[in-house]
């Protein structure tokens, strides 16, 4: 091998244990493209076996609020044992008894003991790779499992469920989640003499029907058997167990438990149910609580806000289907299948030369991530991607330097040598067309000169012709037209908008605005996008280092909402078990944003406006007097100054809290922004995507009551439609009904801009004027439609300049029939510019392609024939 090719080699191997020394951010990069591998993978359906049902924080509210009162939890159980479930899990964790109601615990402790499939919850404080001699001895009374051959975790202050739920459970488990990587699942943590097993694997051996004493557990994994066949789930040298997400929450079956409830009531009056509950029979059941500050969330590849209960839920998905995610060993993953690949691409290097090895190189990488990304989705195995594409890079990149560096003579030469080559191919290529022209012109027959009567019927058919257009359309995507130096898409703080439009005024009082401390009243219909202008107030404030905190004040009782603004002492009221920081308190010097602020009581407000007006609040149940620095920013859909007028809404809050006060305009009033919004939705929905021009119109002329809100869900909506018939266009037939009507019984957009031109005369700030009624449309698409309208004139008057601009003018003075007849004569002449008479246009259609660019779908027809009858000689160019 010759000396460049040693000296390549060298630097894999260089760089090879470079990555070694940099394992830790190596790792975080690889969680990474795993993550990505998931979203490429997309979301697949869980295991139907499977059902979550949950309380929220409307439901325990509805409920009473505070606590859930654990009678609930014990319907729910005897509801699900009359129905058949093979085990029942019960997250939330019992540790303490009842003050207020003892004798729940006690139906609670009987109705599971009755089921005899009902697993408890329990939790360790400390879980740490090494014993620290603080577990102490296995207690009798813990349901564990025997001791392992080799621990690898190891577990302290174990909190149990009350006696006489531990003594009633069909198997307790603990609840423990790996902090900073909460898709790997402690299996089993060792306690004393015994491990105790995760809460999943402890329903999962529930479900089985085996007893504590049948379940194996070898040094790297645990069998559990199940109806003749054993469940085997392995785990890593650090204890855990990967798990395989199938998808966000909604991939599991999952109900809210007063579903279930209220099913089970209408069944017994024998009404129809919303929930079919006979088929739970043999579903193996987690109930849990789902509500902010209630539970836990985790971040996961395809949801931010995953609730504790989907790792269970998850857990049993992958034992059911033997999916967990494996790893292929450290040694092999930094070092053999890196080095490998390396040496392959550079024998292809050095076999077939640097031009011929980058493809190669390419090709190698593309089917090493196709192989990769095969083994994840079939075979739910991990390889590494960071230091293979690393050392292919190397491999490819390497003699790269090494040539320009040591042979620049070389390159220079080739280069020459390339551009003689590429002279050569311009001028058969150009030999090529003349040949092909020559032949068009031997096989293309004369065209026949178009008459009266074919005038005539072009007119009768001229619906027809529309209708056809809006066909054409609906297939053809829909391409923006390119803005001037003063429009154009910008986002600013997930805020996408027309630079031109309307959207520019809020934008920028928000600069203004921002860098003081002052209260901001943000106004707008709901889906206006209030939370996003709060937010991107707070960021461009001194104080976007700090938290900001977003309350509904609707979604919450007046009870409630001052707990969750103002925070309680303990023991304050029924369910207040321990102290609770506010909201107000949490935000301390930060930014509070308090939606939907319309819908407070008066007596709220009174105590509202304390904390508005000098920062201080006392905790509910507590007389001591808090003080928080925080910016408070508010916002609602309705008209505050009419509702200080009907004296439902306190004059002195409105004021305090109208220091600033930015009015967001519906989305029906911002039509430029919406090819913008639709477009920055379809590609974050599927970046395969486009929409097509019918489409576009119709989200045009919809007037959205459900603004920016109502834009989103349409464009989800109609990427689901189309992915599910294999398309990448979405069509009017992937919309809503309501949606598409609007493009039918309207006045169409070309006749509205026509009769606009005509009213303003055709003066030079006509065309902004004419965007601006429109309801904000952009300046050039009024452009485009006009100059469309001119082709479509020009030929239906058989080429002659004065029909067609008296067709375009209407009734309109001299002056303004000649603004239009300069017009008309300078889009001709720009269509002319390039193109003589007597070529063809098959062969003149590829270089044409500029003059078709942004010009509407409907009018590209029309366009091809003001060519077509210039090249045949039926019309000249006039001055």
């Amino acid at each position: 091998m010759s000396r460049k090719y040693i000296i390549v080699s060298g630097t894999v191997v260089l760089l090879l244990l470079l990555l070694q020394l940099v394992s830790g951010p190596m790792s975080k990069l690889e969680q990474g493209l795993l993550d990505v591998r998931y979203r490429v993978r997309g979301q697949v359906p869980a295991d139907t076996n499977i059902v979550i049902l949950y309380f929220d924080n409307d439901d325990i509210a509805s409920l009473g609020g505070g606590t859930l009162k654990r009678n609930y939890y014990a319907l729910l159980i005897d509801v699900l044992t009359k129905n058949r479930v093979a085990a029942i899990g019960l997250e939330p964790f019992f540790g303490e008894q009842s003050l207020e109601y003892p004798e729940q615990d006690d139906v609670l402790a009987s109705t599971a003991a009755a089921s005899g499939r009902v697993v408890f919850s329990t939790y360790f404080r400390l879980v740490e790779p090494k014993e620290t001699g603080s577990a102490g001895a296995s207690s009798p009374e813990v349901p564990a499992y025997g001791k392992m051959k080799e621990p690898v975790l190891f577990g302290s202050q174990l909190q149990l469920p009350i006696a006489s739920l531990l003594q009633s459970a069909a198997g307790v488990g603990h609840t423990n989640i790996t902090e900073g990587s909460p898709s790997k699942l402690p299996l089993l943590i060792s306690t004393g003499g015994g491990s105790v097993p995760a809460f999943a694997l402890e329903v999962l051996r529930s479900a089985s029907r085996a007893d504590r004493s049948e379940v194996r557990i070898e040094t790297r994994s645990v069998s559990i058997p199940a109806k003749g066949k054993s469940i085997q789930i392995a785990f890593d040298g650090d204890g855990t167990t990967s798990l395989n997400f199938p998808g966000s929450l909604s991939s599991f079956k999952h109900y809210r438990c007063v579903e279930i409830l209220r099913s089970y009531q209408r069944q017994q009056l024998g009404l129809p149910a919303t929930v079919d509950l006979s088929a739970l029979e043999n579903k193996i059941v987690l109930v849990s609580i789902i509500g902010e500050g209630r539970s836990r969330f985790f971040q996961t590849p395809f949801d931010a806000q995953f609730p504790s209960v989907g790792f269970h839920a998850t857990f049993l998905d992958n034992a059911l289907g033997s999916s967990f995610i494996s790893k292929v060993h450290p040694l092999a993953g930094i070092g053999l299948i890196p080095v490998a690949l390396s040496v392959l691409l550079i024998f292809l290097i050095h076999r077939f030369g640097y031009f011929r090895g980058g493809v190669f190189a390419l090709l190698v990488a593309v089917l090493y991530l196709s192989v990769t990304q095969l083994l994840f989705v079939a075979l739910h195995v991990v390889l590494p991607i960071v230091a293979p594409l690393v050392l292919i890079t190397a491999a490819w990149l390497a003699p790269v330097l090494y040539d320009y560096f040591v042979v620049g003579k070389q390159v220079a030469q080739l280069e020459s040598e390339k551009e003689k080559v590429e002279s050569r191919l311009r001028e058969s290529e150009c030999k090529l067309q003349m040949l092909e022209r020559e032949l068009l012109d031997q096989k293309t027959p004369e065209r026949s000169p178009r008459g009266s009567e074919l005038l005539e019927e072009i007119k009768r058919y001229k619906e027809e012709i529309k209708t056809l257009s809006a066909q054409v359309s609906d297939m053809v995507q829909f391409e923006a037209v390119e803005p001037g130096a003063a429009s154009g898409a910008a986002v600013f703080g997930g805020i996408v908008f027309d630079k031109a439009g309307k959207m520019r005024e809020v934008i920028d009082l928000i600069h203004k605005i921002s860098s003081s401390d002052a209260n901001v009243l943000v106004l707008g219909e709901s889906g206006t996008g209030k939370e996003l202008v709060a937010r991107a107030v707070h960021d461009l404030s001194g104080r976007r280092g700090k938290v900001f905190v977003a309350v509904n004040c609707g979604a919450l009782t007046e009870t409630l909402l001052e707990s969750e603004l103002f925070g309680h002492e303990k023991g304050s009221f029924t369910g207040a078990v321990k102290d609770k920081i506010g909201r107000f308190e949490y935000a301390d010097g930060g930014t509070i944003f308090l939606d939907e602020i319309a819908e407070t009581s008066e007596a709220f407000q009174v105590k509202l406006l304390r904390v508005v007006q000098s920062g201080e609040f006392e905790r509910v149940g507590s007389t001591v007097t808090k003080k928080i620095d925080a910016r408070i920013i508010a916002a609602t859909n309705k008209s505050l100054r009419d509702l200080v007028a009907e004296k439902r809404f306190r004059e002195d809050l409105f004021y305090r809290l109208n220091v600033f006060s930015i009015e967001l305009p519906p989305l029906r009033e911002r039509k430029s922004d919406i090819p913008l919004l639709a477009g920055h939705f379809v590609k974050r929905e599927d970046g395969s995507l486009s929409l097509s021009s019918t489409v576009m119109d119709a989200f045009i002329q919809y007037r959205w009551p459900g603004n920016v809100r109502e834009l989103e869900s349409a464009v989800t909506r109609a990427g689901i439609l189309a992915r599910s018939e294999g398309r990448t266009l979405i069509q009017l037939r992937d919309v809503s009904e309501e949606v598409a009507a609007s493009t039918k019984g309207h006045v169409d957009i070309e006749d509205q801009i026509i009769e606009t031109l005509r009213s303003k005369k055709f003066s030079r700030s006509s065309i902004s004027e004419t965007a601006e009624e429109l309801g904000g449309l952009n300046r050039g698409t009024v452009a485009e439609y006009f100059r469309g309208i001119c082709f479509k004139h020009f030929f239906e008057n058989s080429w002659d300049e004065e029909k067609a601009v008296d067709a375009i003018a209407g009734e309109a003075d001299p002056e303004s029939r000649e603004k239009v007849q300069k017009k008309l004569r300078e889009y001709l002449s720009n269509v002319i510019e390039g193109v003589a008479p007597g070529q063809s246009f098959d062969a003149l259609k590829k270089s044409l392609r500029p003059k078709y660019k942004n010009l509407p779908q409907r009018y590209h027809t029309l366009l091809d024939e003001v060519v077509r009858s210039y090249l045949e000689g039926k019309w000249t160019q006039r001055s």
